[in-house]
Order: structure tokens, then sequence, then C-alpha cells
């Protein structure tokens, strides 16, 4: 009786752990990231130097390749507004928040996340950060506290520098060439990092209002803005601007508007440019002009898409791939791929090892319908075994005195 309670137990205890396992193994599935061939509604892009770009597509991160991205989680409640990925180091990924104060740092690829706040004297989110790879700079703008200069020091982010401004910075962007160089830009002003990012300067001299920026790392490193009415500006100190406009259509009397600029991380030579002449004086008209690309910085332009309907807001390289780039327009965060970008066309299907149930669960659950038949046939027997014979009477447990 003993051994045929024992074997019950220990049946019991059998199936109880292979559906726990199972029901863990069915939610580990069901909690698989989002699988996209295409993003949608693309608020930030960072292309890699190496590894995968990171995206942020409705407050959400994502990470892969055109044609492929993959949801990566972020902590809860974040609504991430900028990412930013080492040039040096593809696993360590910065993204910022939308709704606070704070960046969140990842070692490994997005698997988990470190909270750094800015500050608790201002409200407000990120707009856009910069990393300067070989000082361990970190530059992170936001809309209501100007730009914050962090440094990695391995175990921990350390705050130090700020330059506070009135008006919500739009991008910032950095070298990661040794050089040190660092830029912010707002509305209207364009602001120079001195001292590496301690103190800020404005430059006065561009003699237009700066409407795009970016820096490529090239040898020696080449900083790139776009302005309202000059066209392309070049320097290589921050300090003296040429003009690069070869190829970009620019004749006396015209304005021409550099919406945005994107450097392939791959290739720094390779230079993205998206373009608008604008008329009148009273009431200026934007006519877009197309999207431009140079192979060899800046020194000339030639088109790889003509005059669109719309003017491109941001441009989405692929990193070393010559002449694929993707563009955000001011009616769409969709991509549009433009020169030889693949088009996604194709709904993307998450690999095999990544759909359905594992075999850890299957196998849990073929034990447990086993331990549970093993189960109800030891607890049939049982029962059948106390049942009493037919025609036999079970003793009274006490018996009665008729003599008293």
């Amino acid at each position: 009786m003993n051994a045929r309670r024992i074997s019950i137990l220990i049946l019991s205890l059998v199936l109880i752990a292979a559906v726990f396992v199972g029901a863990m193994n069915v939610l580990r599935v069901e909690a698989k990231p989002v699988v996209r061939p295409q993003l949608a509604n693309v608020r930030d892009y960072s292309p890699a130097a190496q590894g995968r770009s990171y995206a942020v597509d409705g407050g959400a991160l994502f990470a892969g390749v055109p044609g492929y991205w993959t949801q990566v989680q972020t902590p809860a409640d974040v609504i991430v507004s900028a990412v930013a990925v080492d040039a040096l180091n593809p696993d360590l990924v910065y993204i910022g928040a939308a709704n606070e104060m704070a960046i969140y740092r990842s070692t490994n690829a997005g698997d988990s996340w470190g909270r750094i706040p800015l500050t608790s004297e201002a409200i407000g989110g990120v707009t856009d950060i910069a990393l300067d790879s070989v000082q361990r700079l970190v530059y992170v703008g936001t809309d209501t506290a100007g730009v914050f200069r962090l440094r990695d020091v391995g175990s921990s982010m350390i705050v130090g520098g700020q330059l506070l401004l009135e008006e919500p910075v739009i991008e910032v962007a950095a070298d990661s060439t040794g050089k040190g160089m660092a830029f912010a830009r707002t509305q209207w002003n364009l602001y120079r990092a001195e001292n590496f990012g301690m103190t800020w300067t404005t430059v006065t001299d561009l003699k237009s209002v700066p409407t795009a920026l970016a820096i490529a790392n090239t040898e020696p490193a080449k900083v790139y803005v776009g302005t309202m009415d000059r066209g392309l500006l070049v320097s290589e100190d921050g300090q003296t601007w040429m003009t690069a406009n070869e190829g970009l259509g620019l004749v006396p009397g015209s304005r021409l508007q550099v919406n945005d600029l994107a450097v392939d991380p791959q290739q720094p030579e390779v230079v993205y440019i998206a373009t608008s002449y604008l008329y009148g004086t009273s009431e200026v008209h934007e006519a877009p002009a197309g999207v431009a690309m140079s192979t060899d910085s800046a020194e000339a332009f030639h088109p790889i898409a003509g005059q669109m309907d719309v003017a491109v807001a941001d441009l989405m390289p692929v990193p070393g791939m010559t002449g694929a780039v993707y563009a955000l327009t001011n009616q769409s965060r969709t991509p549009l791929a433009l020169g030889n970008a693949p088009v996604a066309t194709e709904v993307a299907v998450a690999p095999a090892s990544e759909s359905g149930l594992s075999f850890g669960a299957i196998l849990a659950w073929i034990v447990a319908g086993l331990a549970a038949a093993a189960l109800a046939f030891a607890v049939a027997t049982d029962l059948r075994s106390r049942r009493p014979e037919p025609g036999t009477t079970l003793a009274p447990s006490i018996a009665r005195n008729d003599n008293r």
C-alpha cells in the first residue's frame, strides 16, 4: 500500500513539473519580439559601422538590416526617442527617452539596459544622441535642457558638462577619430564643443541658418553643415568653412536649402544629401530638388533621385552599400527606397527556431501526458484494491453489548 502511494506521489510531482515546463516554454514563445520587413514610423536611425543598424519606430526600438527588422525589448514605460550605436563596439547601444530626462545604456546589444538620469531640475525628453567612441564621450540633446556631456568609464556614466539652451536641440554629432569634435544644432543656431565638450561656443560664420548636420570619420574627420540658402558647407576643424555644392545645381541668385545629410559609417567618404530650392521673399515656397550622393567626401555630387513631389526630411543610408539610401519625407515616416536600396516586398518570417513550439515544450507535454496516464492507472488500481469482495461484510468498529 505504501509503495503504491509513493508511486502516485512521484507521478504527481512529475506531472506538475512537466506541465510547468511546458507552460513556461509556451509563454516564452508567445513573447518573441516583433519581426517586420519594413519600418513604418521612423523617428531616429543609427546606421552601424559594423553589425546591425538600429531604428526608433513609433517609440519602439528595432535592430536589423533592410528587409528584416527585429524589435529590441526596452525598459517598461520608456518611449524611445533616440538611438546611437558605438562605432567601435556594436554591442554598445544607447537610447534616449521621450518621456523622461534619461538615457539607457546596453553593453549586450539590447539584452539588458541600465538607466542613466540626466537631471532632476528639468522636465522633458531626449531628442538626439551622438557618440565619440575613441574618447568614450556621449552627447545627449534634449528639448528643454540643452546638451549633456557624459563620460563612459565602463562601470558607470559620469555626467559632466552641459550646454544650457532655451530652444530644443534637434541634432548632435561627434567624430570617433580621436579629434574630439562635437556639434549641436537647434532650429536657428549651431554650437561647437570646446575642450572635449566641457564648454561650448556658438558658430557665427556660416552666413546662413543651419538646417542639417553630420560628421564623417575620415582622415581627417570632416564636419558637414547644411544651410537654408547656401547649400552645403564643410570643415575639418569646425572653424573654417568652405562651400561644397559641386553637382547640386546651385547657381548665382538661387537659394539652395539642405534638408538633410547622412554619411555611410562603413564608407565615410560616401555622403548623401537631400536639397530643395526656396523661392519668394515675403512668402517662401519650397521646391524639392531630390537626393544626391558623393563618393569623394563632398568634392562632387551626382543625383540618385530626381525631383520629388514632397521634400525629404531625413535620410537613412544602408551601411556599406554605395548608392543605397532610404528617405523619410514631410508627409510620411515610412522609409522610401532610393538609388539601389532594397525594396521590402515580402513579409519577413522569423527563423524556424523562433516560431512555433520549441522542442523542450513538446517534450514536456509528452512527459506530462505519459505521467497523467500513469497516474490515472495507479489511482484506478488503488481504488480497485480497496473495493470489498462481493458477499463480504465489514466488521463494525465498535461491538455492541446486548447484555447491558
